[in-house]
């Protein structure tokens, strides 16, 4: 019997929000459904982004979207968008990202978007 060694260059590209990035995102998730304020959310993967996506209402736009961006090059490997689209915060650190949305309240996103 000959062994193959197989070799995958994709094994050490990210394709996905890591364990610690997804904590982050779930803690800051969770609390805001505890509260009432958010109901749903989804998650876009393509080849150059994946996306987290967070809804007020399964049927509406997302009220935020966590984007990482698979291939930068630069700084800016995190975004932070509105419902309209509109890019809130760009960051090389998730955790800058998630305190935008932690200190303020979504009630005043909302009465932005209306």
């Amino acid at each position: 019997m000959k062994l193959q060694l197989i070799k995958n260059n994709n094994l050490n590209k990210e394709n996905f929000f890591n364990k610690k990035e997804l904590q982050e995102i779930l803690n800051i998730y969770g609390s805001m459904v505890s509260s009432g304020e958010w109901k749903d959310y989804g998650i876009y993967v393509s080849k150059n982004i994946v996306s987290f996506e967070i809804y007020r209402k399964a049927t509406e736009n997302p009220l935020f979207e966590i984007i990482k961006n698979l291939n930068y090059k630069q700084n800016n490997k995190y975004q932070l968008k509105d419902s309209s689209g509109v890019i809130i915060k760009t960051s090389d650190a998730l955790s800058s990202i998630i305190k935008v949305i932690s200190k303020k309240k979504t009630s005043k996103y909302l009465n932005l978007v209306k």
